[in-house]
């Protein structure tokens, strides 16, 4: 029997590292999930991309302000 898949939304990806001001790639906790609020906090910090996981071997660089317009088309960004 194949085991359950969960979908994308049930999960929401983990952030390893954010990129801003300091020109480099910076170290998060490592319970930090990519949400529209965790966006939307990142963004006010001056954070432009997150470097996030969401399997074992898959990860991928996520531009904050693209993922939180994706979401929240109209919302008013920092």
């Amino acid at each position: 029997m194949p085991r359950p898949r969960h979908t994308l939304d049930a999960r929401p990806p983990r952030i390893t590292h954010v990129y801003g001001t300091s020109l480099k790639w910076t170290k998060v906790p490592q319970k930090t999930f990519l949400t529209p609020e965790t966006a939307m906090q990142l963004r006010a910090e001056g954070y432009t991309m997150a470097l996030t996981r969401s399997g074992w071997r898959s990860s991928r660089s996520i531009s904050l302000i693209r993922y939180v317009q994706r979401i929240h088309p109209s919302s008013e960004l920092p």
